[in-house]
C-alpha cells in the first residue's frame, strides 16, 4: 500500500466522508501558467491568472487555494524558498494580498463551504493573547480572523526565533490512535513488499 493509499484512508475529523465529493470546492478553471516565463516577468504572470481567479470566484479560500496554495499558482512559480522570499517583497505580491484581503471583506460564507477546516492550538503568554484581543476590539474583528490575516503575511527571517534543541508540539498529521494505524498500515505495506521481493529472489535463483 503507497503513502497516498494510506493518507487517503486517515481523515481528519473535520474531513468530509468519502462519498461528499461536493464538499471542496473545484478547481478554478483559468487559463494555463506559463511557467517558462522570464523571471522578471513572473509576477505579472501571477498577476494576470490572480485577476482571472479573482472574477471566477466570490470564495477567498478557492482563490487563496488556486494563487498561494502548495499546488498553487505562485508555489509553482516560485519553488525555492529564496525565490519566495523575493516574490513577497514585490508589488505585485502586495496587490495580491490585498486581493485576498477584498475578498475575504466580502465573503459571507463560511470557510468550510469551501473546502474542510483544519484547527491548531498554540500556547501563548496571557500578555500576547490580551493584546490580540485589544487589536481586534480595536479593528472590529474576532480573534479568528485576526489571525488569520496576521498568518497570511510573510515573516521577515530576522524576526523568527532561532529553534533551540528539538522541536517541541504536536506535529502536522494524524495523532495518538489515528498515528498508530497508520504506522500499522506503512509496516503492513513494508512487509508486503519485502515478502514480495523475497519470493522474486527465490524464483530467480
Amino acid at each position: 500500500m503507497s503513502q497516498a493509499d494510506t493518507n487517503s484512508q486517515l481523515r481528519y475529523a473535520s474531513d468530509p466522508s468519502p462519498e461528499q465529493t461536493d464538499a471542496i470546492a473545484p478547481r478554478l478553471d483559468i487559463a494555463p501558467l506559463n511557467v517558462n516565463v522570464p523571471d522578471e516577468q513572473k509576477g505579472k504572470e501571477v498577476l494576470r491568472l490572480a485577476q482571472e481567479a479573482f472574477a471566477k470566484t466570490g470564495s477567498w479560500v478557492v482563490f487563496y487555494r488556486e494563487m498561494l496554495g502548495v499546488d498553487g499558482v505562485v508555489r509553482k512559480l516560485f519553488p525555492d524558498s529564496e525565490s519566495m522570499r523575493q516574490f513577497e517583497a514585490s508589488d505585485e505580491f502586495a496587490e495580491l494580498q490585498e486581493m485576498v484581503a477584498a475578498m475575504r471583506s466580502q465573503d459571507p460564507s463560511k470557510g468550510d463551504s469551501a473546502e474542510p477546516e483544519r484547527m491548531i492550538t498554540i500556547r501563548l503568554p496571557m500578555s500576547l493573547h490580551d493584546a490580540l484581543k485589544v487589536e481586534s476590539a480595536e479593528m472590529n474583528l474576532s480573534i479568528n480572523k485576526l489571525c488569520i490575516s496576521k498568518l497570511l503575511q510573510p515573516v521577515a527571517g530576522r524576526f523568527i526565533p532561532l529553534q533551540q534543541g528539538r522541536r517541541r508540539g504536536r506535529r502536522p498529521g494524524p495523532q495518538g490512535p489515528r498515528k498508530q494505524v497508520q504506522d500499522a498500515m506503512e509496516n503492513a505495506s513494508k512487509s508486503t513488499e519485502s515478502e514480495v521481493n523475497s519470493q522474486g529472489a527465490q524464483g530467480n535463483s
